[in-house]
């Protein structure tokens, strides 16, 4: 795995979308999030296509993600979100020049994972499943948000950090369009779910994972394919679900688990699922992991701090990862080796 370099003032940094851009009616909330990046000292440059309100093709995207992953003079490409169709993107990409260059930071959810285990999987970069840009305004003072700008400014092997999960999360998502400097509203209880957990051992191994809607797509493709990282090596899973409806989301676990995706996991950590707040019905989730995942005597953890219902854990893709459960809350301690 290779460790891209420590973030310190005066690093380059590209902002783009690798998805969806950003409508103007969102433009404070992102000038705001820009000002972050500069309190830090980085020298952030604004691709031309972030702000509009018009779709971006797939072309246009293509030729801004080379630009950026491609140029060493940059420490960092960042999407201002996710969106709907980076899959169309990653056969566009130049990967046997991006696979030569310089190693960058990624860091976001939903579709940017899409890219980022790409990324991961065929040029052995670290990158990160975290908070996205557009929720990273001066303001928030998330412990997970202060553990992703830690690990942008002190990444090193040997560097490792300590996260628990939330005993709180946020219900919906704020107004940036009317309040720009909204921060989390960590104004819900969280139940963890937990399944196969007998022993209650520490679980280890080398983490992977992302948006399901697409990942369960792109399995065994030569996008991601866990032979390129690991090959018998245990891996620790992360999952998330952006828009699949229940029996949709259960068939991409039943798929994931036909090909073979968690034939060598020590453990599976599942996100909040956001169909269980689109109806105020609850429980869908917790009936769907025992029917997937009882058989396979894995340790599955749900209602985790991952994906679309906020806040987000700063989780590694390839992180050395060791996973606890002590007082109805799980510890993850992830290492760059």
């Amino acid at each position: 795995m290779k460790i891209p370099t420590k973030l310190k003032e005066g690093c380059k940094i590209a902002v783009c979308t690798f998805s969806s851009p950003v409508p103007l009616s969102f433009e404070k909330r992102f000038q705001e999030c820009i000002k972050t990046l500069k309190s830090f000292g980085l020298d952030v440059y604004v691709d031309e296509n972030v702000l509009s309100d018009q779709a971006i093709s797939k072309q246009c995207i293509a030729n801004s993600l080379n630009k950026y992953l491609c140029d060493d003079k940059y420490d960092a490409v960042i999407p201002p979100w996710g969106g709907d169709f980076a899959l169309e993107v990653l056969p566009l990409l130049d990967w046997e020049t991006i696979a030569k260059s310089k190693p960058k930071w990624i860091f976001g959810f939903s579709d940017i994972s899409t890219l980022a285990t790409a990324i991961t999987s065929r040029v052995g970069w670290y990158t990160i499943h975290s908070a996205n840009f557009m929720q990273i305004a001066g303001n928030e003072d998330c412990n997970y948000v202060k553990s992703l700008f830690d690990l942008l400014f002190n990444a090193a092997q040997g560097y490792s950090f300590e996260q628990k999960s939330s005993s709180f999360h946020e219900f919906d998502y704020p107004d940036y369009q009317s309040e720009p400097l909204s921060s989390y509203s960590l104004d819900t209880l969280s139940e963890l779910i937990i399944i196969n957990n007998n022993e209650q051992t520490t679980l280890k191994g080398s983490l992977i994972g992302g948006c399901i809607d697409t990942l369960q797509l792109t399995m065994g493709s030569e996008f991601l394919s866990l032979k390129n990282m690991w090959d018998s090596k245990d891996i620790i899973v992360y999952l998330e679900n952006a828009e699949l409806s229940p029996t949709q989301y259960k068939r991409a676990l039943l798929s994931l688990k036909i090909k073979g995706f968690f034939s060598n996991c020590s453990c599976i950590l599942i996100g909040r699922n956001k169909f269980e707040y689109s109806n105020y019905k609850l429980g869908n989730e917790e009936f769907i992991l025992n029917e997937v995942f009882a058989d396979l005597s894995i340790p599955v953890f749900g209602n985790l701090d991952i994906g679309h219902v906020s806040p987000n854990l700063t989780l590694v893709n390839g992180a050395t990862t060791l996973v606890n459960f002590a007082k109805n809350k799980i510890i993850i301690k992830q290492e760059l080796m």
